[in-house]
């Protein structure tokens, strides 16, 4: 006589959903890691090197205007071309105050990711340049106006 087969009981859903949560986060994790380590270590090697400084030296009046540092164009040129990530990660060893991180963080906040945006916006409207030039507008003039509360 054939045994029956045996029952399989499905794992509680509170395991099932614990387990789809650890895969989902460490998918994030890696992502993060691949999106934020490089451009730290490269901000990091610029920056002991002395590279950062030489080549941000004569932006200085005109990052002066938001109250940053001239290292800081480093930080909105990877946020406003690459993406906040890239950004943060940049910005992670220039110890900014938090006057400075407000600033960019308003700039960024309006004006991250110009070109990929960009690209989208164009799929919905001929006039993208037009609004990718007035969310850099907005972003920069936002920020300055931001700096001059702050400081």
């Amino acid at each position: 006589m054939p045994t029956p087969p045996a029952i399989v009981q499905a794992a509680p859903p509170w395991r099932q959903a614990l387990r789809a949560s650890y895969a989902r986060g460490g998918r994030f994790l890696w992502f993060l890691v691949k999106m934020v380590l490089p451009w730290y270590l490269a901000s990091e090697l610029l920056l002991r090197s002395g590279v950062l400084a030489h080549l941000s030296s004569f932006l200085a009046p005109v990052m002066g205007l938001w109250g940053l540092p001239p290292e800081a164009a480093a930080v909105l040129l990877a946020g406003m071309l690459v993406n906040l990530y890239a950004a943060a990660a940049v910005a992670a060893p220039l110890a900014l105050s938090w006057q400075q991180v407000s600033v960019l963080g308003l700039i960024l906040g309006i004006c991250h990711s110009l070109l990929v945006e960009a690209v989208v916006v164009r799929e919905l409207t001929p006039r993208y340049r037009a609004l990718t030039l007035l969310r850099l507008g907005l972003g920069l003039g936002a920020g300055w106006l931001l700096a001059l509360a702050l400081c």
